[in-house]
């Protein structure tokens, strides 16, 4: 379900970026890349085992408790696998990235 995770320099220096404070809309504009895109890097390394806080990214990402644990449930319910089918079953309450992010955070068996 979650793909390829090829790493790359803006991966690693977003990482870098969320370690020292910094939000996706300033990784962002740092990089000259989308804030979607941002997101997708940070979401990456997690999932990679990077030294992130997913505390902090669930914060950016407007992830509590109640959204992280209707995510889960959905993504261990669904049989094919599919980001689009976690999502429609969700009725598109959560974009595919808030939706990433959980499922990189049962990869590393993170909880919030």
């Amino acid at each position: 379900m979650y793909g390829r995770n090829m790493p790359s320099a803006k991966k690693y220096r977003v990482a870098q970026g969320l370690k020292t404070g910094k939000n996706f809309q300033e990784l962002a504009e740092e990089l000259n890349i989308a804030q979607a895109t941002a997101e997708v890097y940070g979401i990456d390394c997690l999932a990679a085992g990077q030294d992130v806080d997913h505390q902090l990214i669930a914060k950016y990402l407007n992830i509590g408790q109640e959204s992280f644990e209707r995510i889960k449930g959905e993504i261990m319910s669904i049989i094919d696998k599919k980001l689009r089918t976690v999502r429609d079953n969700l009725r598109e309450e959560f974009s595919y990235n808030q939706i990433r992010f959980v499922l990189a955070c049962q990869i590393r068996e993170l909880e919030l």
